[in-house]
């Protein structure tokens, strides 16, 4: 497969798993949908700039564009955060959770502190 192969099937892969139409993704690269049909069917080859703006409006690091991945890779599926935080021990949940509420209430307090509220 080459690098313009793998660009153009990550390129797809992606925008629609962004659920982003052509058109879309278009608006948000500042350029139109026929250009990103062209792109997608090897008929035009972005510029690097197009393509950092295009990783941009996919969220994305322009470099993921260029990843091979092989079948095997494709199958090795990372675990999720649920599933982490289900094998989490329970005392290590509580922690965090009692941290996050402190870290919380700490800024809602900032938050209405006379210096910073209404001023």
């Amino acid at each position: 497969m080459t690098l313009q192969q793998i660009f153009i099937t990550n390129l797809k892969r992606i925008r629609k798993e962004r659920g982003f139409s052509q058109m879309v993704l278009s608006e948000k690269c500042d350029t139109t949908s026929n250009y990103i049909g062209q792109i997608e069917m090897g008929r035009r080859i972005p510029s690097f700039e197009k393509i950092e703006k295009i990783a941009f409006a996919l969220e994305i690091p322009s470099y993921e564009l260029f990843m091979f991945e092989t079948a095997e890779k494709k199958q090795e599926k990372k675990p999720k955060t649920k599933d982490y935080l289900q094998k989490m021990p329970q005392n290590i949940k509580k922690e965090i959770i009692s941290q996050m509420l402190v870290t919380i209430n700490q800024n809602i307090k900032a938050s209405f502190d006379s210096k910073n509220y209404g001023k």
